[in-house]
Formats: C-alpha cells, sequence, structure tokens
C-alpha cells in the first residue's frame, strides 16, 4: 500500500501539483508532436526557439513559455543558454508508441470528453449530438496501441492459408498495409464506411508500393449486403480482421453484434474472421494491478468507452457472442499487453 499511496502524493501539495503538471504535460505532448516542435528537436542537437518557430511556421512567445514549462518540470529537455536540446532518455520516452498513441488518443481524440464532462454530467450536454472526438486522431492511436498483436495475427492468416484479408473498418490502410508487407501470402482489401478514410488509404497504399496487392473498397461492416458482391475469393480462401472495432456495436446490447456475425455466416459460410477486443477489467481485476499499469486501460475503459457511447465486455463476454452467434471459436491469445485479447472463429 505505501507504493500506492506514494504515487498518489504523500500531502496535498504533492497530489495537486502532481495532477497541474500531468494535465499541463498532456497538452503539451501533443501540441509539440502535432506541430514539429519535437521532430525539431530529436536529433538530439541544441535549437533555440525562434529556429524552431521559423522552421514549422509556430507563435513564438507561444512556443518559448511551452518549452520552458517542459524543461522546469521535466527531463525529456534541457536549457543551454537560449537555445533547448532533448535528452536521450526524453527522445526515447516522448517517440514511444506508448506516449504517442497517449498524445493522439486521450488528449488530441478525447480531451472534449472531460471539458464537456460538467456539462454531460448535469444533462445539458450529450456525446453525439452536442461534440463528438476526432475520428483521425483515434484510427492513428488505434494503430499505434494495437500494433503490437499484428505479428500474431499475420502469422496466423499464413497458418490459415487464406488467399484473400479483408480489413474491416480499415481507416487510413496502416493495418491491411502491414499484414501485407510481414506476409506475401495473400491479398488484402481495405474496407470502410468513410469514403474520406479511403482516399487517405489509397494515398498510404500507393506509397507502400501495395496498389497491385491492397484493393480499397467502400463498404458498411454491419451490413455485408453492401460489400459481399466485391469479394472475388471463394469463401473458404477469406479472412476478415477486426481490431477493436466491433465493441462500438455493443452500445446496442449484445445482440447487435450477434445479429452482424450471423449476417457474415450467411453470406461467407467457412471464411474466418480474426478480431481482436479489450478484456473488460472487473473492479477486483483493477485493483490487483499496480496503479502505473492500471492507467491506460483505466482510462480506455471508463473514461473513452463509458462516456462516449460504446460498449465493452469481457473475454467471457465475447466467448458467450460467439457461442450465440453460432460460430467456431477455433483458437485465441490474451496475454497481450493492454488486456488486448485476439480470437478466430470461423463461419
Amino acid at each position: 500500500m505505501k507504493k500506492e499511496y506514494s504515487f498518489l502524493g504523500n500531502d496535498v501539495t504533492h497530489w495537486t501539483q502532481s495532477i497541474r503538471r500531468g494535465y499541463s504535460i498532456s497538452f503539451l505532448l501533443y501540441s509539440f508532436h502535432e506541430s514539429g516542435v519535437f521532430d525539431s528537436l530529436k536529433s538530439l542537437k541544441a535549437i533555440s526557439a525562434s529556429q524552431i518557430a521559423k522552421k514549422n511556421k509556430l507563435n513564438l512567445l507561444a512556443l518559448e513559455h511551452g518549452l520552458n514549462f517542459l524543461v522546469e518540470s521535466d527531463n525529456s529537455i534541457k536549457k543551454m543558454g537560449n537555445k533547448y536540446k532533448m535528452t536521450t532518455i526524453g527522445r526515447k520516452r516522448i517517440f514511444s508508441d506508448q506516449a504517442r498513441a497517449m498524445s493522439l488518443g486521450a488528449v488530441g481524440a478525447y480531451h472534449i470528453l472531460l471539458t464537456n464532462y460538467l456539462d454531460t454530467l448535469r444533462n445539458k450536454k450529450r456525446y453525439g449530438k452536442d461534440f463528438l472526438r476526432d475520428g483521425e486522431l483515434v484510427a492513428k492511436s488505434s494503430v499505434l496501441t494495437g500494433r503490437a498483436n499484428y505479428s500474431w495475427v499475420a502469422n496466423k492468416l499464413k497458418v490459415l492459408n487464406v488467399d484473400t484479408v479483408v480489413d474491416l473498418g480499415c481507416g487510413s490502410g496502416d493495418i491491411i498495409i502491414d499484414f501485407c508487407k510481414r506476409q506475401k501470402t495473400f491479398k488484402g482489401v481495405g474496407l470502410d464506411i468513410s469514403k474520406s478514410a479511403l482516399r487517405v488509404a489509397k494515398i498510404n497504399v500507393k506509397k507502400n508500393n501495395l496498389t497491385s496487392r491492397i484493393d480499397l473498397i467502400h463498404g458498411d461492416m454491419k451490413n455485408p449486403e453492401t460489400y459481399s458482391s466485391k469479394l472475388k475469393s471463394s469463401n473458404n480462401k477469406l479472412a476478415f480482421n477486426a481490431i477493436m472495432a466491433l465493441h462500438e456495436f455493443l452500445i446496442d446490447g449484445e445482440q447487435a453484434v450477434i445479429k452482424i456475425l450471423k449476417k457474415m455466416k450467411k453470406k461467407f459460410p467457412g471464411s474466418y474472421l480474426i478480431l481482436g477486443e479489450f478484456n473488460k477489467a472487473s473492479h477486483s481485476e483493477f485493483q490487483k494491478i499496480p496503479i502505473y499499469e492500471r492507467m491506460h486501460m483505466l482510462f480506455y475503459q471508463e473514461i473513452i468507452h463509458g462516456l462516449t457511447d460504446q460498449g465493452l465486455t469481457s473475454f467471457e463476454g465475447w466467448k458467450r457472442i460467439f457461442k450465440k452467434s453460432d460460430v467456431k471459436l477455433i483458437d485465441y491469445k490474451k496475454d497481450f499487453p493492454f488486456r488486448l485479447v485476439e480470437y478466430v472463429i470461423k463461419f
């Protein structure tokens, strides 16, 4: 218990000022990543604020105050005269997947949940009607959070000996591009309901020289009728991938996801679906996880999903859904970081 008490603060000053520091640094982290400030410091060479501002077309005064705060409150950046220099440990932390995912997701995409929380609490505003997350930033942060399992999924797709892999809700195409780079044995298809996302995906596929291997199609993952005729593979050679996508429909209850899976089974009998989903934690499970390790998962479960009209379920909940959908769970792996579980089901 001593460690947890120390983390939360030994006295009220420690506790309150740790909150102040974290609140401020979180927005600096996001802003400096998105504006190019951190990229200007990444070489670990000393550079002046005016040089950074000129290079990235930034407000010099705002930049200097932000850099000075970071210098005095953290060890990621040092000040040397009128120049700033990123430290080795700073570069390691700032450009880590954990920091980038937090920057893009928790701050960039989801700060709006907390700035509108009081009005939500008082029933003055409602998510989805009065304010929305930034979907593009969510997609980018999800890639950073979930790519620890990409290798396992890509290998599993090879073992299944499929010739076509469809990424449901492909967004900017990062996942299907990654899979096709890892394995040369199948053709990729990116499916999304957003035409703007598909335009971005098309650019990324071309950049990676995968135009001959990846097709991009418009369709709604909830309704296989919107895309089934566009897929050329035979069902027993077809696999679908969905990473942290199906849980969003759980806001309408398990039956909504069961309905989707039953539709897919009817349209694509004998095909496979690999889905990666967060294993919802109970209070007792959270209490057993050290608070540093608990925080990301806790934020995801209780803030992001608690306040955005999305659903989550546990490992046992997903197994129950598969059973009710009359699909066969043929494999799973549940020891990925961040309580991610990968399931392999056959229609």
